[in-house]
Order: C-alpha cells, then structure tokens, then sequence
C-alpha cells in the first residue's frame, strides 16, 4: 500500500500514519481559507481519496467512485481517515450515506 497527505499550501509527506492526520487537522483549523484544505490519498488498485477543506465539507474518490460528504465536528473527519488509512472503504461509504 501507499499513502500520502498533501496540503493546498504545498506540504506534502509519503508513508503517513494517524499522528500525521492529526496534525493536517490542526494545522488546516488555523490555516487562512486560502490554504485551509488537505488530503490524503490511499492507492491500492485505484487512488482512494479523501479531500477535507476547514468547513469540514469532504470529496471523497473510493474505488473511482465520487462523492460528497458534511462532517458534523473534527472528530468525524479523524475517524474517517482512520478508516480510510486502514482500507476500509466499504465502512466510509456506510458511513456517510447513513448521515
């Protein structure tokens, strides 16, 4: 598997894990709305793709599939990259059809 998160300021970083999320998610609340925005990209067959801008509204590519999703808080975008760091695309997309 590879991964990677990438910033709209530029940052970019191979080989990420949750501390690495955290991070983005911190940096993008104090970010200008210029910059406000990272994501992370999961590529097994297909790039799998979750876009976060800091109003909490998400893209989402899974397995070339697109969509778009509201989150209610940080915590919910956390958890989202958690599933999708660890391949569970099928919980995501459960996930934010149920909401």
């Amino acid at each position: 598997m590879e991964n990677y998160i990438q910033y709209a300021g530029g940052y970019q970083k191979d080989n990420i894990d949750l501390s690495d999320i955290k991070k983005a998610i911190k940096d993008v609340q104090q970010a200008d709305d210029e910059h406000g925005a990272f994501w992370v990209s999961v590529i097994i067959e297909n790039e799998n793709v979750i876009e976060t801008n800091k109003d909490l509204s998400l893209s989402i590519i899974l397995d070339e599939e697109q969509m778009k999703f509201q989150a209610a808080n940080w915590t919910e975008v956390e958890e989202l990259f958690i599933l999708l760091l660890d391949e569970k695309f099928i919980d995501i997309k459960n996930k934010i059809k149920v909401q």
